[in-house]
């Protein structure tokens, strides 16, 4: 094993840090030793030699501001409209002053690659009335992947987000436990690095297509985006929308090929899609076999390879890419009718597949060709692609082979057949509440549209949900998949994490065929199901899962297609769409430059965005960090917020016994001080209390996800009672994971010291009582964690009586560790009267929910 350098990772908990291999030759090494000008600093020179300002050609930052706003949210005819009112024209003094002076500005400002426009004609095999074979031309507009690879990484705003280097990564210096994150930490960098000459750089492209609707109530409008972005940029910068780190590389034609009679259609649909994709990449062949000299976002000249490295899309998309029938894997050679089984088979790889498609189109048929289900497809795009597997390009489809389809299409339905519609949506709506937890008031029979939404809150509770109700080999399958979709969408993987996704993918294989025995299925012949045996070395080649999620192309289409068309007049809009997005990139790019030339107005910007985008966001919040004090017990105080000024003020003893259900509130406030203070002034019911609505606790960043710190809402909100034609709402008293056992909590990791309990409610401490570094809090306990229950993988706890009364104490909110979400268990049948609001009370006992957040689901699981 090389020597691994240990790197500090600021947002790794202490027991987990990065230890680096770096790449044994030299890579990504400088052309010249000099720095050539990024085109912001271009521009910045541009405009000095002009005497102009960043806000040019606009005349101020007002001006900018207002067309950032009009190109972004008004259309043509209405920003022309809207330029000609009076109060526009005579009060603003705008530089501009209808539409077409407008996006004459914009039309100034420096752009993307070009756009290109190709007649791509298909020439059908059906006759015409005159006897002559009908074709069809159709327009492919695209730019050209090398100008778009160079626009990316020649960004200054991606400069400090963008590697260049292969790199393996462990947790620890004996190299035992593989760190797989970002893509330079997969093998497929690695190796194919070590194809090339010493020095170079890897630009590895990550392709995305979905064909996507257009018009939403009349008419067949449809757009084919091709999308384009670099594992060379960090995949939490790729994710974000507002980052511009994925450009539009085209649009396919999308024919209707009636030129084709209904035999061949299909199939001339699939040429045409290769052809069309062929034409776009064209530029990739030669500069994938020589490499192109491109400046980088720090300035330095490199040789880049552009190689194609991932591609996204979904299961009828890929088979599409790979030429293979629908019935097939795109990925391997496994027999159409042994998909249900854990059994690998053969990989797919370019040599053989283009030998049997030569051998086919020459009149050879051989075997391969039907035994494997090959199309077609003579000429596939990919076929010249340098270092270019692409059946090892296809990428873990989270929302639609997990979450929707593994999980909402099989594992619901068959436990729905199993419980019983009209009780499992008893359960579901009796389902105790959680903050940013979908309630489903209605059950999930109902729901007709389903989004990746739907399908992650059902995720939340669907263990706890069906418990009691089907036996242990049932639950045991459902556990699997529920903790194999955790493991899959984790943000860093390691050798750890891949092996229990694996014994996840095991016992379901194990346990499955129960649901055989109790007739709701007669095989597992499903390819999603099938397609979970490539995670392991998808993940091990490219990185995590997360950087290739079908929903950020989805995400996409939003900018770069509906609101393109919606923008044009309806007919030939691909033009008017180009033109449209090419305005908008204009925008983009001047607003990132502003960003460059002001970055710490931009720092100030995007923190404002968060707090504005934050559903845990307090006005007036005031904020408890590290630096406090402990409390009298010792605790390391957790960092928390809550708001400056209590909103309930002058609270008497009985309101918080009657509508805060602080049965023990005097006899714990006596306890807590008697503990703080040797001779205290003890409290009686004609006390009063200033109290909050709720605090926030903030979590540190969990290296499993991303670098992003996570808040967990705790809420002590007692009943509104209705008023008029407003509806009251009932009390919310959040459960919570408090420290219990310092040392124990300080030791460990996971729950290990931690204990649940309901916030009735937080308080401060009256003046004369004395005074405590934080806000207080009176809490019931629930019993001891013991071991999780082997059904269910959950502790089970119920509540904590002293003489047949409530264990109620006063504690120091330092001591919360983060808000918890307990399922009252249901047994075999939900008992009458059990709601939403009263489960808590109502239930005996109850499973502590690890997976109400992928964080609570690490915390408990990964140690």
């Amino acid at each position: 094993m090389p020597t691994l350098e240990e790197v500090d990772d600021i947002d790794a908990p202490p027991k987990l840090q990065r230890y680096i291999e770096p790449f044994p030759r030299p890579v990504a090494t400088p052309v010249r030793t000099s720095k050539e000008k990024t085109k912001f600093e271009i521009l910045l020179e541009n405009q000095i030699r002009n005497g102009t300002d960043q806000w040019a050609p606009f005349a101020n930052q007002e001006e900018w501001e207002l067309a950032v706003w009009l190109m972004k949210n008004v259309g043509q005819t209405s920003t022309d409209e809207f330029l000609k009112l009076p109060a526009t024209r005579d009060r603003m003094n705008l530089s501009f002053h209808n539409n077409r002076s407008f996006l004459k500005r914009v039309d100034a400002l420096p752009t993307g690659p070009n756009w290109e426009c190709e007649i791509v004609t298909a020439p059908g095999d059906q006759c015409g009335e005159d006897g002559e074979i009908v074709g069809e031309d159709m327009e492919l507009w695209y730019r050209d992947p090398v100008e778009c690879i160079k626009e990316l990484l020649s960004n200054p705003a991606f400069k400090d987000s963008i590697s260049y280097v292969p790199e393996r990564v462990y947790t620890s210096s004996d190299g035992d436990d593989r760190i797989y994150d970002e893509m330079w930490t997969g093998d497929w960098w690695w190796d194919t690095q070590t194809k090339l000459p010493d020095g170079a750089a890897i630009a590895p492209l990550i392709l995305a297509s979905d064909k996507t609707q257009l018009s939403q109530f009349q008419g067949d409008k449809k757009a084919w985006p091709v999308y384009l972005t670099l594992g060379n940029i960090s995949k939490e910068i790729r994710r974000r929308p507002s980052a511009h780190a994925t450009v539009l590389l085209g649009y396919l034609p999308v024919p209707k090929l009636q030129c084709y009679s209904d035999a061949t259609r299909s199939l001339a649909g699939y040429r045409l899609f290769h052809h069309c994709m062929g034409k776009i990449l064209a530029s990739l062949v030669e500069a994938g076999k020589t490499s192109v000299e491109m400046v980088c976002a720090d300035g330095f000249v490199r040789l880049i390879y552009p190689i194609l490295a991932a591609y996204v899309a979904d299961y009828p998309e890929q088979c599409l890419v790979s030429c293979c029938m629908e019935n097939r894997c795109p990925r391997c050679t496994v027999d159409p009718n042994n998909r249900g089984n854990s059994t690998p088979s053969p990989d797919r790889d370019v040599p053989s597949t283009l030998e049997t498609l030569y051998a086919q189109e020459h009149g050879c048929e051989p075997e391969k060709f039907t035994r494997d289900g090959i199309r077609a497809i003579y000429k596939p795009f990919w076929r010249n692609l340098p270092h270019c597997n692409i059946f090892g390009c296809f990428t873990p489809d989270l929302l639609h082979q997990l979450h929707k389809g593994f999980f909402k299409d099989h594992i619901v339905k068959w436990c729905t057949s199993l419980v019983g519609e009209d009780e499992l949506d008893a359960r579901f709506k009796a389902m105790s509440g959680y903050p940013g937890l979908r309630h489903f008031s209605k059950g999930i029979s109902s729901i007709s549209q389903w989004t990746g939404t739907e399908h992650r809150e059902m995720q939340h509770v669907f263990l706890g949900v069906i418990a009691g109700s089907v036996d242990q080999d049932v639950l045991t399958v459902v556990r699997a998949a529920l903790d194999f979709i955790y493991y899959a969408q984790l943000q860093m993987q390691t050798s750890t994490t891949l092996a229990a996704l694996k014994t996840c993918l095991a016992t379901f294989h194990r346990f499955k065929d129960i649901f055989i025995k109790y007739e709701i299925r007669k095989h597992f012949n499903i390819p999603k199901i099938h397609s979970l045996l490539h995670y392991f070395a998808s993940i091990q080649a490219l990185g995590s899962n997360d950087g290739y999620n079908s929903e950020s192309p989805e995400r996409l289409h939003i900018d770069f297609a509906k609101d393109a068309f919606r923008a044009s007049n309806k007919k030939d809009y691909h033009e008017q769409m180009a033109l449209w997005l090419q305005r908008r990139e204009a925008m983009w790019q001047r607003e990132a430059y502003i960003a460059w030339l002001n970055p710490q107005q931009q720092a100030a910007d995007e923190h404002e965005l968060s707090n504005i985008n934050d559903p845990d966001n307090l006005n007036d919040l005031d904020t408890n960090d590290q630096a406090n004090p402990h409390d009298a017990s010792g605790v390391d105080p957790t960092s928390y917020r809550i708001a400056k000024t209590p909103p309930l003020r002058g609270v008497t003893v009985q309101h918080l016994f009657e509508h805060f259900g602080a049965t023990n509130f005097i006899p714990a406030l006596t306890s807590f001080l008697q503990q703080q203070q040797s001779h205290p002034l003890l409290p009686n019911t004609s006390d009063r209390f200033d109290l909050y609505k709720q605090i926030i606790i903030t979590l540190p960043p969990n290296t499993f996800l991303n670098s992003q710190k996570i808040s967990n809402r705790i809420r002590t909100s007692p009943a509104v009672p209705p008023r008029g034609r407003k509806k009251g709402s009932p009390g919310v008293f959040d459960t919570a994971l408090i420290i219990d056992d310092p040392m124990e909590y300080r030791s460990r990791s996971g729950l290990a010291g931690l204990r649940v309990a309901q916030v009735r409610a937080i308080f401060l401490l009256p003046s004369y009582f004395g005074t405590h570094p934080h806000p207080l809090a009176y809490v019931e306990w629930f019993t001891s964690l013991g071991a999780p229950d082997p059904q269910t993988g959950m502790y089970v706890i119920n509540r904590s009586t002293r003489q047949h009364r409530p264990n109620g104490t006063v504690i120091s909110t330092a001591r919360i560790v983060r808000g918890c979400h307990l399922m009252g268990q249901f047994g075999n049948t939900i008992a009458k009267g059990w709601t939403t609001d009263n489960i808590l009370d109502k239930a005996k006992n109850f499973y502590l929910n690890p997976y109400i957040h992928v964080d609570t689901f690490t915390t408990a699981n990964i140690n």
